[in-house]
């Protein structure tokens, strides 16, 4: 059986064979991402060549860069012409998240920015657990994140999936502005 996997920006095969593969020293966080942003986007990335992604992203010193990462979860999260759907998308999405939360992810990955949140929390509500992306937003403000119109947005969005509507309107009419969002003249 072979899988393929991400280095330097291309794919590789590597076949299942006891010979051991040695990592490339020039390994570039940002050419492997951009490589898996276009197979996501593509539909041609699987669940395992994501994961191993982040296996070796775990395994190097060269931290990944918020953008790269960042474009890489807004492409798993699209629908592509493969995936009717991208609730696998989504899931994969928060397990990838996971793996960045914990401890073992140190200085490799950039800090999560709001844009990183924005999308997690839109994972969350397209998978029916709005609870989940409002805990999202609590890690923004406990972060001490600048909230945008994007990410305002979307915390309405998962309230009232949330059936917190009353709530949803209140932060509408009264406190947008401390979400980032004031009103146009």
């Amino acid at each position: 059986m072979s899988r393929s996997l991400l280095r330097s920006g291309h794919r590789f095969s590597s076949s299942s064979s006891t010979s051991t593969s040695r990592r490339s020293r020039s390994w570039s966080p940002h050419a492997a991402f951009a490589a898996a942003t276009q197979r996501a986007r593509a539909g041609t990335l699987s669940r395992e060549d994501a994961h191993y992604l982040f296996d070796e992203l775990l395994r190097q010193a060269t931290p990944v860069p918020g953008h790269s990462l960042n474009g890489f979860l807004a492409a798993l999260v699209r629908p592509t012409s493969s995936r009717s759907t991208s609730r696998d998308g989504n899931a994969l999405v928060l397990s990838l998240f996971n793996r960045i939360c914990r401890e073992e992810a140190g200085p490799q990955v950039a800090p999560l920015t709001v844009r990183t949140y924005g999308i997690l929390m839109v994972s969350c509500c397209r998978m029916g657990r709005p609870d989940l992306g409002l805990s999202f937003f609590g890690r923004i403000l406990k972060a001490g994140l600048e909230t945008n119109q994007v990410v305002a947005n979307t915390f309405l969005k998962c309230l009232c999936y949330a059936k917190r509507t009353d709530e949803a309107v209140n932060v509408l009419l009264h406190r947008m502005a401390e979400l980032g969002c004031v009103a146009n003249d």
